[in-house]
C-alpha cells in the first residue's frame, strides 16, 4: 500500500535554516557537452550509468550516502547522458514540435489528427490541456514542426554522454532513454528535413536491418534482449502515418512483435499502437511494461504488462498483455483518461507509470497525469494505487520517470494548484519518493525520513551563495542504485536571490543538465526544507517531516487550503 505520510514538504524554516550548520543530501554537479561547438539553447539530463551491483540483489553498501564509491566507480564519477535543444523552451520543458519519443503525438494521437497545421495543435491543447495560453503554446510547436516538414536540416535534438567527447552526431536528431553500464546509449535516431520519415533504434544490440518496418525505438537493453517499438506504414483519412507494435529484439538482432489485444489495426482513424518502455527477467519470466491497445478501448492506449517465459519469448503467441484495471482509458463505460503507459519497472517487480486525465475530465483545475504504483506486476489481476495526489495536493500532476532496485521513485510533479484549465501550466519541480513496498530497505528509507521530498529541498545547504544555490531542480528522469540522479535544472548564474524556493534570479535563467550526487554520510537530519518568500503562493501545505514536527513546538503553521476546486469537475 502507499503510504499515507507522503506529502511533499513546503514548511517555511527560517528559525532551523538560521541556526543550523550547512548540510544537504544531495550535491548538483553542472554537465556541459563543451565538444558540442553548435549554440544550443538549453540541455537536459535524460538517464544515468547504472552503479555495478544494479543487476544483482539491492543491498545497502551500494548507497553513495554511505560510501565514496560503489562498484569500483566513485560517486561523483558516474556518467550521465543528456540532450540537447536548439529551440525554444516553455518554462525549462524542451519543444520538439512533436514529440520525439513517442509512437504517436504526445502519446494518445493515434488518429493523427492533431499534426497538420498550427491550428490543430491549438485544438489539441485546448482539448486536453485546457490552458487559456493556447495559442502561444501551439505557435511553438507548430513554429518546430513546421521547419521538419519544410525541409530544414537544422538539428533540434543533439545527444551527449558526458564521460564521452566522442559520441557527437548533429546529422541526426537523437534522444536517449537509458545507458548501460558500458556507456553505450539505448534511444531513438531521426533523419533530419524530412518529417523523421527515418527513425530507427539505438541500441548496443543491433536491430537487424528489415524493410518490413518504416520506424524502430529502443528503450532499454541488458545486452541479451532490447526493447521498444516497431511501426508500419498505414493510411487513415488525416494521411499516410504509422502504426506501432511492442517489440524485443534478442542477441541475434531478431525481433519479436507483440499483437495488440485489439486485433484491429485500424478502428475509426485510430491506428493500434504498442511500446515497451523497460523490462525485467525474472526467475525465468520476462516482464515488460510499457502500453498496449485494445478493442474494449476502441484503439486507445493502455498501460500493460507484458508477460512470458523466457525459454518462449519469440513466439508471440505466448506472450501475455495485461491491462492495469484502473487506470485504462474507459472505465465502466466512461472515458476517464485520454492514455496511460507504464513508465519503469525493477527487480522486485514493483512497476511505476502514468495516466492522462481526460480534457473532459479535468479535477483540481488541470486534466493532469496522474502518478500510479503497480506493487506486483506478477498478479493475475493488476491495478495501480495512485500517489500524485498525495505528492502536494489533490489534483496534482506530473511524471513518473524511472525506478531503482531501492523502490525510489524520481520524476515531476505541480507545485502549485492554480488552475491550468482557463490559466495557465503550473510551476513543476523534480521530487524523490522511496516507496514502501516489496523490496524496499529501511536504512535507505531513513535517510529521506520515509517519505516524498523535492529535490530543491534535498540539494538545500543553507547558503545563497552556493553552488548549489545557482539551481532549482525541475525534472528528474533516472536514478541508479548508488543513489546518482540525472536531472534537468534551471540555472540563474551567480546564484539566487535567496535559498527559498521561488528566490529571484537577477540575471538569466538557463535550462541545463545537471547530476545529483549523495553527499557521503549525510542523514534526514542534514534535510533543511526550503522556504517560500512570497506567502500568497498559490500551493497547498504538506504534511509534517520529522523536522517539522520537532518545530512545532517553537513556531506556529496554520495550512493554508485551497477552495479553487470546481463542483462540476470529475474527480475520479
Amino acid at each position: 500500500m502507499i503510504q499515507t505520510n507522503l506529502r511533499i514538504k513546503t514548511l517555511a524554516f527560517s528559525i532551523f535554516i538560521a541556526t543550523n550548520a550547512h548540510a544537504n543530501l544531495y550535491q548538483v554537479v553542472e554537465v556541459t557537452p563543451s565538444w558540442i561547438t553548435d549554440s544550443y539553447q538549453s540541455s537536459f539530463g535524460v538517464a544515468v550509468q547504472p552503479s555495478q551491483d544494479d543487476s544483482d540483489s539491492a543491498t545497502n553498501h551500494n548507497s553513495c550516502f554511505l560510501a565514496s564509491s560503489v562498484g569500483g566507480t566513485a560517486c561523483d564519477d558516474f556518467t550521465i547522458a543528456g540532450e540537447t535543444r536548439y529551440q525554444k523552451t516553455m518554462a525549462g520543458q524542451p519543444v520538439d514540435g512533436i514529440p520525439f519519443r513517442e509512437e504517436a503525438p504526445f502519446g494518445m494521437d493515434n488518429s493523427f489528427a492533431y499534426v497538420q497545421s498550427h491550428s490543430d495543435l491549438k485544438s489539441y491543447c485546448s482539448s486536453e490541456l485546457l490552458y487559456a495560453t493556447c495559442s502561444s503554446w501551439a505557435e511553438l510547436q507548430w513554429d518546430e514542426w513546421y521547419k521538419e516538414l519544410s525541409g530544414d536540416t537544422t538539428p533540434n535534438s543533439v545527444a551527449f554522454i558526458s564521460s564521452n567527447s566522442s559520441f557527437y552526431d548533429n546529422s541526426k536528431n537523437i534522444v536517449i532513454n537509458s545507458l548501460t553500464s558500458d556507456l553505450s546509449p539505448v534511444g531513438i535516431e531521426s533523419s533530419l528535413g524530412d518529417s523523421r520519415a527515418t527513425t530507427s533504434a539505438l541500441s548496443p544490440v543491433a536491430p537487424v536491418d528489415d524493410d518490413t518496418f518504416d520506424k524502430s525505438r529502443a528503450w532499454k537493453t541488458d545486452g541479451t534482449y532490447t526493447v521498444g517499438s516497431v511501426s508500419v506504414n498505414y493510411t487513415n483519412d488525416n494521411g499516410k502515418y504509422y502504426s506501432s507494435k511492442a517489440a524485443i529484439w534478442g542477441s541475434d538482432g531478431a525481433v519479436v512483435q507483440l499483437s495488440w489485444p485489439s486485433g484491429k489495426q485500424d478502428e475509426d482513424e485510430r491506428l493500434a499502437q504498442g511500446s515497451i518502455r523497460d523490462f525485467i527477467v525474472q526467475d525465468g519470466t520476462i516482464y515488460g511494461v510499457g502500453y498496449n491497445t485494445y478493442d474494449s478501448d476502441n484503439n486507445y492506449m493502455n498501460a500493460t504488462v507484458f508477460k512470458v517465459s523466457e525459454s518462449n519469448y519469440t513466439d508471440a503467441s505466448l506472450w501475455t498483455s495485461t491491462i492495469i484495471q484502473n487506470a485504462r482509458t474507459k472505465i465502466s463505460g466512461d472515458y476517464i483518461y485520454s492514455n496511460s503507459v507504464l513508465t519503469g519497472i525493477n527487480k522486485n517487480l514493483v512497476a511505476i507509470g502514468e495516466a492522462k486525465r481526460a480534457g473532459s475530465k479535468p479535477a483540481s483545475g488541470a486534466a493532469a497525469n496522474r502518478l500510479f504504483i503497480v506493487p506486483d506486476v506478477s498478479e493475475s489481476s493488476l491495478n495501480g494505487s495512485f500517489f500524485s495526489d498525495s505528492l502536494e495536493f489533490t489534483g496534482a500532476g506530473g511524471h513518473a520517470n524511472a525506478i531503482n532496485n531501492y523502490n525510489e521513485i524520481v520524476g515531476q510533479i505541480d507545485t502549485e494548484s492554480a488552475r491550468e484549465k482557463d490559466g495557465k501550466p503550473r510551476r513543476k519541480r523534480a521530487f524523490i519518493y522511496p516507496y514502501n513496498g516489496n523490496g524496499s530497505d529501511t536504512e535507505r528509507m531513513a535517510v529521506f525520513s520515509n517519505q516524498a521530498w523535492l529535490l530543491d529541498d534535498l540539494t538545500n545547504d543553507g547558503s545563497a551563495t552556493s553552488n548549489n544555490n545557482q539551481y532549482r531542480i525541475l525534472m528528474a528522469s533516472d536514478i541508479n542504485d548508488a543513489g546518482v540522479i540525472a536531472a534537468t535544472a534551471i540555472k540563474c548564474d551567480g546564484g539566487y536571490s535567496s535559498i527559498a524556493h521561488d528566490a529571484s534570479c537577477g540575471g538569466t535563467e538557463t535550462t541545463v543538465a545537471v547530476k545529483l550526487v549523495p553527499v557521503e554520510g549525510a542523514t534526514n537530519s542534514d534535510i533543511q526544507q526550503r522556504s517560500y518568500e512570497n506567502s500568497s503562493t498559490d500551493r497547498q501545505g504538506a504534511s509534517f517531516g520529522s523536522i517539522g514536527l520537532s518545530l512545532l513546538g517553537y513556531i506556529f503553521f496554520r495550512r493554508r487550503k485551497n477552495f479553487v476546486k470546481s463542483t462540476s469537475e470529475s474527480q475520479i
